[in-house]
């Protein structure tokens, strides 16, 4: 898919259907290109650039004093990332690696901010994006704090899961990898493991060669 046709989705997907400000960012954006991997964000750099994500999806990582990786999110396609420093002036305060080869508009913070202050559509949009990621967040940590692992588990699936090809089916595609999982939810490959395969006991999961079918996804969340 072609750059136009990438920007037409990201404006769908940020709810952006003024001209004037579509075009503003397109001709002020720097295109930049990552395979996965590389980092496009450096915990603790003292930089502001902010990026629309054209296309892939890019993982933020919290990295410890003892370089232990920690998973806070997965952003896909359409997703403003790097406001923070911009907005705030302060280093970055996470990690941003490829998770997929991905394409972003970058935008030097500045710029950025002067172009929301003249096109309001962006800002009502960032302030949209940045409300969801705070409710993501508290919703991570409640479950942290008040369920056991397997909990997690559930509650994660259920993240992954969207409307199958038959009315009324669940599925995850394609199959999750259970190392992802585990990192998402702060636990180990083993538990997950082990909790998919009771649940598939319990009749709640049916695994298939391309993904997951959950088959009473109500009961899993009562669970």
């Amino acid at each position: 898919m072609d750059t136009d046709a990438l920007w037409q989705l990201v404006w769908t997907q940020l709810k952006i259907d003024d001209p004037a400000t579509r075009t503003a960012f397109e001709t002020a954006a720097d295109i930049r290109r990552l395979t996965a991997g590389n980092s496009l964000i450096a915990q603790d750099e003292a930089e502001d650039h902010v990026f629309i994500l054209l296309q892939g999806e890019a993982q933020v990582i919290l990295l410890s004093e003892a370089g232990r990786e920690v998973w806070l999110d997965t952003l896909p396609q359409g997703n403003i990332i790097g406001e923070i420093a911009a907005l705030t002036g302060a280093p970055r305060t996470s990690e941003i690696i490829a998770g997929t080869s991905l394409l972003a508009a970058a935008f030097p913070g500045p710029l950025f901010l002067d172009l929301v202050a003249q096109h309001g559509q962006m800002g009502v949009a960032l302030a949209r994006q940045l409300a969801v990621r705070v409710q993501h967040t508290t919703k991570r940590m409640f479950e942290l704090s008040a369920m056991a692992a397997p909990g997690r588990v559930y509650a994660e699936l259920i993240r992954l899961s969207e409307p199958g090809d038959e009315p009324e089916t669940v599925v995850i595609r394609p199959t999750p990898s259970l190392t992802d999982i585990a990192r998402r939810i702060s636990t180990t490959r083993e538990t997950v493991s082990r909790t998919i395969s009771k649940l598939e006991k319990r009749g709640l999961l049916k695994r298939h060669k391309d993904g997951f079918e959950l088959l009473d996804p109500d009961r899993l969340r009562g669970s």
